[in-house]
């Protein structure tokens, strides 16, 4: 895996459970995924600013332990700074307000789940955005 390093699709995986993370980034590193990672919503939201462009795609759990700012928040802002990035929201317990929090063309997976789920997932909303090479333009 070490010489395709270079290539490998990077994925911003936001939890605030460290344990959740780490399995995430676990399981995306053996999928063949390259793995960054959040653990606060303005971390996210300040590596979203900062390298943003390099997120293939983004994994967010929505309740990230802020009273002002959720998953919901972070997924809108990241699609403010890259219309087209795909979306992954993971919670336990607000799967109801999917339909009017969520931004269009996302996922939503209930904990508790397996996480070939996510990967499958990221592979889903991958494939139907199509690849995004440096010298192609899409908006």
């Amino acid at each position: 895996m070490g010489a395709f390093m270079d290539a490998a699709i990077l994925v911003f995986v936001v939890d605030d459970e460290l344990l959740i993370s780490a399995m995430m980034e676990h399981e995306l590193t053996e999928a063949g995924f390259a793995v960054a990672c959040a653990s606060s919503v303005q971390a996210a939201m300040k590596m979203l600013e900062e390298n943003g462009a390099q997120y293939r795609a983004i994994v967010t759990d929505v309740n990230l332990g802020s009273r002002e700012l959720t998953g919901w928040d972070l997924a809108r802002r990241a699609r403010e700074l890259h219309p087209d990035m795909p979306v992954i929201y993971m919670t336990g317990g607000s799967a109801e307000q999917w339909t009017a929090e969520g931004v269009p063309n996302s996922i939503l997976i209930t904990k508790p789940f397996v996480p070939v789920q996510i990967v499958t997932a990221i592979a889903q909303l991958l494939n139907a955005s199509g690849p995004r090479h440096a010298d192609e333009k899409h908006s």
